[in-house]
């Protein structure tokens, strides 16, 4: 194996022992990347996820994860790997306990239910782009040893990223997302299994015989002007990375936006409930209590939101939750006193497995009771077109809240002003 630093959260008992070629320090106590041809970086401690005490969407050791990730930058060489866990419980909510009267994490839930993406985790600046996982167990075989996985990556791959193992489901498990930058959800547990992985995303390359330092004090013919005419270029190239790059991280950002109409569940919700606070101008904060999906206020009136996606059709049962909602709080106002309107609203991902212009019409029936019943009803198309005239300043947030309130059964985007071949 090359000479490799393995960055681990404690050394003791990791599992892992320190040979001529492997080097082992804690995240706190790391050397210069450049020191070493590989630092691997082991996230598969599941002592180390855990929320900083004040903040759950920090790690316990941010502070730490934030310096790997400058030492990552400054480097110039040195290959990286990220060796990403499996489905450890995540501690949160640090607090005092009244049941044990002590201070400690209250609560915990397995990685799966709330990392669909690392780059968006408590590990994410790790990643300067989005690192998409499913959860699902599986087999890698190589060099004739079987590892397991409890996560594989999630295509669309980035247009820098591409995938380097497959496991025995067809699911990929390594990948490559820089030139020497690579993350695996492998789980390895021991050196042989550790320099078995590495051979496997950076395969030993056989080496030219060396060259004598001097050669390259010995001139000839142009070779002054030639090496002049790299560096610019290399200059050149440096920049059109950069931009690249920022293309790039667009790009992603409007594929992740446009997943909003094959999505459903809680990425579905997530997902919509972001593109309408954006357009509507409000905090998009907001505990679901399984209840509505999302609410907020205009003028006089409370917005309660229902998102809803399927591979099938708009059924009776989404436009009657949707209807229930408002019907739980109209009774909690009157008890209260308050007075106020509800406005009730579906937004929903129909056939989520087919091309939009492909897809069946809502059923007559559903739409005539979301009218009788007062609900506004969006598809997910609609809501996506929206947000897209919203920031191209073609929708305003008022007119879009002003529509919704005042329109019931299906809104097509033309009721909000917009054409259907109105966008780019």
């Amino acid at each position: 194996m090359m000479k490799t630093q393995l960055l681990v959260y404690r050394q003791q008992n990791c599992g892992f022992t320190e040979t001529n070629d492997l080097t082992i320090r804690e995240f706190s106590k790391a050397d210069a990347f450049d020191a070493f041809d590989l630092t691997i970086i082991d996230l598969q401690d599941n002592h180390l996820w855990k929320s900083d005490f004040s903040n759950d969407k920090l790690m316990y050791d941010h502070a730490d994860i934030s310096s790997i990730r400058q030492m990552m930058l400054q480097s110039n060489s040195a290959k990286c790997i990220v060796t990403l866990p499996q489905n450890y419980r995540y501690s949160y909510c640090y607090g005092y306990n009244l049941g044990t009267h002590a201070e400690e994490y209250k609560h915990n839930k397995p990685l799966k239910d709330f990392i669909k993406d690392f780059a968006d985790s408590p590990i994410g600046e790790l990643f300067p782009l989005p690192l998409r996982i499913c959860f699902g167990k599986s087999k890698t075989i190589l060099s004739n040893k079987e590892f397991h996985s409890d996560f594989s990556f999630s295509t669309p791959f980035t247009a820098s990223s591409k995938p380097l193992l497959v496991s025995n489901a067809s699911t990929v498990t390594a990948v490559l997302i820089s030139e020497t930058f690579a993350a695996t959800t492998l789980q390895i547990n021991n050196n042989d299994e550790l320099s078995t992985v590495v051979d496997g995303i950076f395969p030993a390359k056989v080496q030219p015989a060396r060259t004598p330092d001097w050669l390259d004090e010995v001139e000839y013919h142009d070779e002054e002007a030639q090496r002049v005419r790299i560096k610019e270029i290399n200059e050149k190239m440096a920049l059109l990375n950069e931009e690249r790059k920022g293309i790039e991280e667009v790009l992603s950002d409007y594929q992740n936006i446009k997943s909003v109409l094959c999505t459903k569940d809680f990425d579905l919700e997530n997902k919509a409930r972001h593109l309408l606070a954006k357009i509507a101008e409000v905090d998009e904060d907001f505990q679901d209590n399984k209840e509505e999906d999302f609410r907020f206020s205009y003028d006089d009136t409370l917005f309660l939101i229902e998102i809803k996606g399927s591979n099938g059709g708009l059924k009776r049962q989404h436009v009657s939750k949707t209807y229930d909602h408002v019907q739980i709080k109209a009774d909690a106002m009157e008890d209260e006193g308050c007075s106020g309107k509800l406005k009730g609203v579906l937004i929903f991902a129909s056939q989520i497995e087919i091309r939009p212009g492909e897809r069946d019409p809502f059923p007559a029936t559903q739409i005539a009771i979301a009218r009788k019943n007062d609900i506004a009803v969006l598809s997910t198309e609609t809501l996506l077109r929206c947000y897209e005239a919203y920031i191209e300043k073609r929708l305003t947030s008022a007119s879009f809240k002003e529509t919704l309130r005042q329109t019931c059964g299906l809104i097509g985007i033309d009721a909000f002003g917009l054409d259907a071949s109105d966008h780019c």
